[in-house]
């Protein structure tokens, strides 16, 4: 978010450099009005999500948005005056999802840090998480009107200090915002909940047993030790959906 902060103020402070505060407060009225329509855009694409199957997404994605280009075209705001906004607003906005939708790192650089950020805006994040010198040891992902699925069926996770050396943990930060997460474990690995009361309507899809408390995992360990690691799961968000799901 402070990214996305930060391309909206060097944004504004271009309009102010090359126009004067008349052409500022033009931008201003212009965003305001065109909110109602990004807001729209944005709750059909959310719709199209929650109806449309996984992997069926792309085809009515392009027909909507190809009717509604036709229907601007059609009623003309793609000439004249307003063309000169609307232009530059777009590529404004395909350069603001390329910058956040992604994040891309160097794959051996990745596979020895213990540390791993990932982030969906709007384009899909599709991750398996691999680990070569360095255990897993935290995990962050972030899901703003997006989707991201991280695998960590193959990862080794940092060890417990504890007179077990059978015990692995790594923690797992999700923040969402009317967007998707969801994390992929292996057989052997058990999920703790940790902080998951600062959610506002996000549902879980746990596919999985959820242990409510360290207690309560550790007790059932002791019983049946056949899930030695356990992922620490940490939730922030709004709307949305966390799912998880052992292979």
């Amino acid at each position: 978010m402070r990214t996305a902060f930060g391309l909206l103020v060097v944004i504004v402070g271009m309009v102010w450099l090359l126009g004067d505060e008349a052409a500022l407060r033009a931008g201003g009225r212009w965003a305001l009005s065109a909110l109602p329509y990004a807001l729209a855009a944005t709750g059909l694409l959310l719709i199209l999500r929650a109806a449309v199957p996984k992997g069926l997404l792309f085809g009515p994605v392009v027909l909507v948005a190809g009717g509604g280009l036709w229907a601007a075209y059609d009623a003309g705001v793609f000439e004249g005056r307003t063309a000169d906004r609307i232009w530059p607003s777009v590529v404004i906005a395909i350069g603001v999802a390329l910058s956040l939708g992604v994040r891309t790192e160097a794959r051996g650089r990745e596979e020895d840090h213990p540390l791993r950020r990932y982030r969906s805006v709007l384009v899909p994040v599709d991750r398996r998480v691999l680990t070569a010198s360095a255990p897993l040891e935290t995990l962050t992902v972030s899901s703003y009107f997006g989707n991201a699925v991280i695998d960590l069926s193959g990862a080794r996770f940092a060890a417990v200090d504890s007179a077990d050396d059978r015990l692995r943990v790594v923690r797992v930060d999700v923040t969402v915002f009317f967007g998707r997460v969801e994390l992929v474990v292996g057989p052997s690995c058990a999920v703790v909940k940790g902080n998951v009361e600062s959610t506002r309507a996000v549902r879980f899809a746990e596919r999985v047993t959820v242990h409510a408390t360290l207690e309560e995992y550790l007790r059932v360990d002791r019983e049946d030790p056949r899930r030695p690691h356990r992922m620490v799961l940490n939730v922030l968000g709004l709307g949305g959906v966390v799912a998880i799901r052992s292979l």
